[in-house]
């Protein structure tokens, strides 16, 4: 039997871990919705490339639990200059950009830890998309945990990470709620 199927096997049999929900359809929207504009953007270019969730990345840090971070972000992106020779491989550098698109199964603390392990790996800039509100948290790591909201008609940007980068709020969101959320982001964007 191979590694791969071992590992499979034992996948199989592990009954203690909780099988994660699979993102929604909106879930998806976003990402692919968000990685369209990013490549649009990057095209001929020459300044890194962006990945899906597929792709895990080892960092070479531990968590607060000391165990090794593996983590596979919604969206992700690495500036040209850190991509290692061979692609052919997990990365195991920090991406420089990481998008993760809040899901509701998630909890706050989880997407704290997720946000310091990021940090702590030296990922520079860090969007928490929340589908519910329609907003965006973004986090850089030269202001550590604390991060600003962003919502509607404002624009995120890719600052120093992406060069002239720049991306309504309202443009991640451009599909239609759900008829029984309508009032709830309405009244949410007037505060």
């Amino acid at each position: 039997m191979s590694n791969y199927e071992m590992e499979l096997a034992e996948a199989s049999e592990s009954e203690d871990e909780e099988d994660e929900p699979m993102p929604t359809a909106e879930h998806s929207f976003i990402c692919a919705n968000l990685i369209t504009e990013l490549n649009i953007f990057l095209r001929g270019k020459n300044l890194g490339w962006i990945f899906d969730s597929t792709l895990e990345y080892r960092f070479p840090n531990e968590n607060k639990a000391g165990k090794k971070v593996s983590r596979y972000p919604d969206v992700s992106f690495v500036q040209q200059e850190h991509l290692p020779d061979n692609i052919r491989s997990y990365l195991k550098v920090a991406p420089d950009l990481v998008v993760e698109v809040i899901s509701p199964s998630d909890k706050d603390y989880d997407i704290d830890d997720k946000v310091d392990e990021y940090q702590r790996s030296g990922v520079r800039l860090i969007w928490v998309i929340h589908p519910a509100s329609r907003t965006v948290d973004v986090y850089q790591i030269a202001n550590g945990p604390k991060s600003q909201r962003y919502i509607g008609e404002e624009e995120l940007e890719g600052g120093d990470v992406i060069p002239g980068f720049k991306l309504k709020v309202s443009a991640i969101f451009n599909y239609p709620l759900p008829p029984k959320e309508i009032g709830i982001v309405e009244s949410s964007s007037k505060e």
